[in-house]
């Protein structure tokens, strides 16, 4: 079943970045004239399937599951998503708690059933880079972010080790863009940038390549490894 924990984990694997000029919750509005809001993904692993579905309350997100085993609830302060909570056969597996300032997200609080609490604070510099710090059951790191027009392209790691990842964008909507409060959420994983991720350099590279429809949402997502070989396949349904 870890196949199916990282469907949503991959919303708790924060690793943040920050510089721009456009910050994060100038972002968050959903597509203008738009109701686009994903219902369905089938992902094909190669070797399974998996499949989530999407349940809204108007452009609000309710529930991820995939039909069976596995669902994460999610619960709205006004237009913010507070909490998340995943459970799997019925028994808790992961939560995230987050709290705003000023309309931008300002900490994130990851609980795990199997090791402990992860927190995240946020800080907004003057020259639109985003600073976080990291509190793992009391082992601390930190970091600054990059966003481009939303996107987080930059994550400088300071400590405890120093490196840096980088990330590219196209210019189409991501299938989560509608999504009320979504864009709000600072993360380097697809679900919370306005475009599409296609290049990923951490785990010795991907690259992803796209289809879409006529409003310029993907319907399709063909993962490539640093090597051009073909992986995962998304498909994205509306």
């Amino acid at each position: 079943m870890k196949s199916k924990i990282k469907t949503l984990v991959y919303l708790f694997s924060i690793t943040l970045l920050g510089l721009t000029s456009c910050t994060k919750n100038e972002n968050a509005t959903p597509v203008a004239g738009s109701s686009t809001l994903i219902k369905k993904i089938i992902k094909n692993r190669g070797s399974s399937i998996e499949v989530e579905y999407f349940k809204y309350n108007g452009n609000k997100l309710v529930t991820i599951s995939n039909g069976t085993n596995f669902i994460a609830t999610y619960t709205y302060t006004g237009d913010e998503i507070t909490r998340i909570v995943e459970l799997i056969d019925n028994q808790f597996q992961n939560s995230m708690e987050y709290t705003y300032f000023d309309g931008k997200l300002a900490t994130s609080v990851l609980t795990r059933n199997s090791d402990g609490i992860i927190s995240y604070t946020y800080n907004y510099n003057t020259d639109g880079t985003v600073a976080y710090q990291k509190n793992n059951s009391g082992s601390i790191s930190s970091g600054v972010l990059t966003l481009v027009n939303g996107n987080v392209v930059k994550n400088e790691v300071l400590s405890p080790s120093n490196v840096t990842y980088t990330y590219e964008y196209d210019a189409k909507n991501n299938p989560f863009k509608n999504i009320l409060g979504y864009m709000l959420l600072i993360n380097e994983n697809e679900m919370y940038s306005p475009n599409n991720l296609t290049v990923d350099n951490r785990n010795y590279g991907r690259n992803y390549k796209f289809k879409y429809d006529v409003n310029g949402f993907p319907t399709e997502r063909q993962e490539f490894d640093a090597d051009g070989n073909p992986r995962d396949l998304n498909q994205y349904f509306y």
